[in-house]
């Protein structure tokens, strides 16, 4: 047994992205603004109320992987839910120092994790999974296509995506020639996150090459990857205003 007051002065003397209470009652000290931490609140609310609706009283039955985790806080609440086996990927090393310290303290037997890019990752390494979990992520890729076909390889049931969007652009361009033109159903917006990498930004992608739907654009290419259909989950009264505007969105995509 690991000295649990030992750990738990470890994890409070390191900043955290998120606000973890700790068994012995203390909170992780947060480096996200105070006007940006109600994000997690709203995901979490909703992200509970989907396995509720989704999986009832079967939780223990399911397995989840959840794709660039970061520090592990969705994980660790999906394994405190009592799933049968979560398992957290990211690429940044010490984000996964973070999340396993919090694994320990917790004692959790049925949360795991292991450091991987998912933008270069294959099913294979991974495995299947009832549900997948991609929170905060696909606004911090250049390989949204790619990332969203490794999403759909491993998942046997539904993927649960939270993301930034941008404004749709609609209208036709031509294909060729001004004799033929084609249709535009949705976007990815190009965003440079040079800056953040030059900060050492831990959120950031790690390119400077960012690209981020629209969410029409989204529901298009989850179909394309092969989901059988997706929707968008509407979120409660009291959302943080990036997902109450629709600016941010919580899209399910059912593989089955």
């Amino acid at each position: 047994m690991e000295n649990q007051e030992q750990l738990e002065s470890l994890i409070l003397g390191k900043k955290w992205f998120y606000k973890f209470q700790l068994p012995g009652g203390r909170t992780t000290e947060c480096y996200l603004p105070d006007y940006a931490q109600p994000i997690h609140t709203t995901r979490a609310q909703m992200m509970s109320k989907f396995l509720e609706d989704e999986f009832g009283h079967r939780l223990d039955q399911i397995r989840c992987v959840d794709l660039a985790c970061h520090e592990g806080f969705f994980s660790h609440i999906l394994a405190t839910k009592g799933l049968k086996e979560v398992v957290g990927v990211d690429a940044r090393p010490e984000h996964i120092e973070h999340a396993t310290l919090i694994q320990r303290v917790y004692s959790h037997q049925n949360l795991h994790f292991k450091v991987g890019d998912i933008q270069k990752m294959e099913a294979h390494e991974l495995g299947s999974f009832d549900m997948t979990l991609m929170f905060g992520i696909l606004y911090h890729l250049e390989n949204v296509v790619g990332a969203l076909r490794l999403a759909h390889a491993i998942t046997k049931k539904v993927c649960l995506i939270e993301t930034q969007v941008t404004p749709n652009l609609t209208g036709v361009t031509d294909w060729g020639s001004y004799r033929f033109n084609k249709n535009i159903i949705g976007c990815l917006a190009i965003i440079d996150e040079t800056d953040e990498l030059n900060s050492n930004n831990p959120e950031a992608n790690i390119t400077p090459i960012t690209l981020v739907p629209s969410l029409e654009g989204l529901l298009w290419l989850l179909k394309a990857v092969g989901f059988k259909h997706a929707r968008v989950i509407e979120p409660p009264s009291d959302a943080y205003e990036q997902l109450a505007t629709r600016k941010r969105v919580i899209v399910a995509a059912y593989a089955s």
